[in-house]
C-alpha cells in the first residue's frame, strides 16, 4: 500500500510538474515521505528500525496510514474537482462522455490505493489496541532463535 501511495505522489511531480501548485507540490513531497519511511519500516531492517523508532509503535502507525489514506482521497476529490471545473474550456481534457480514460485511471488509481492504506491503518490500530505488537514480537523472537538453531545444525 505504501508503495502505491508513494507512486500516487511521484508519478503526476514528474508528469505534471510546471502545472502543479507549490502547495500540490509541497504536500505530495511530504506524503512521498511518509510512505518512504513506511516502506523502509516494513522492510524489517534492523538498523533502520532504530532510526524510526517512531513507526514502532502499531497504533501510531495506524493512525498515520488511515491519516494518509484520507490525504490520498482528499487529493482524489480534488482531481476530480478539478477536472470538472476544466472540461468546459479544454476540450482536449474530456469530452462529452465525461473525463478522459487517463483521469479515470488515475481517480481510480488514487481511490483504490487510499482505501487500502486507511484499512491498513484500521487494521494496525486495531492490533496495537489488542495489544497484538507483543505477541508478534515473542513469534519473531522464537522464530529468530529456530533459524539460529536450524543454521548452526547445518554448519555443524
Amino acid at each position: 500500500a505504501s508503495c502505491m501511495m508513494l507512486l500516487m505522489q511521484i508519478i503526476p511531480m514528474m508528469i505534471l510538474g510546471d502545472e502543479s501548485t507549490w502547495l500540490q507540490i509541497a504536500v505530495r513531497s511530504y506524503l512521498a515521505i511518509f510512505c518512504i519511511s513506511f516502506v523502509l519500516t516494513e522492510s524489517r531492517i534492523p538498523f533502520l528500525q532504530r532510526i524510526l523508532s517512531p513507526h514502532s509503535n502499531w497504533i501510531l502507525r495506524g493512525f498515520l496510514y488511515s491519516f494518509i489514506g484520507l490525504i490520498g482521497m482528499e487529493q482524489d476529490i480534488a482531481l476530480k474537482v478539478e477536472e470538472a471545473a476544466l472540461s468546459p474550456r479544454s476540450s482536449s481534457t474530456s469530452s462529452i462522455l465525461g473525463p478522459g480514460y487517463g483521469t479515470l485511471f488515475a481517480t481510480l488509481f488514487m481511490s483504490i490505493t487510499s482505501w487500502i492504506m486507511i484499512g491498513v491503518g484500521v487494521l494496525y490500530t486495531m492490533l496495537g489496541l489488542f495489544c497484538m505488537q507483543g505477541w508478534y514480537g515473542r513469534m519473531e523472537k522464537a522464530h529468530g532463535e529456530k533459524v539460529r538453531e536450524w543454521r548452526d545444525k547445518k554448519k555443524g
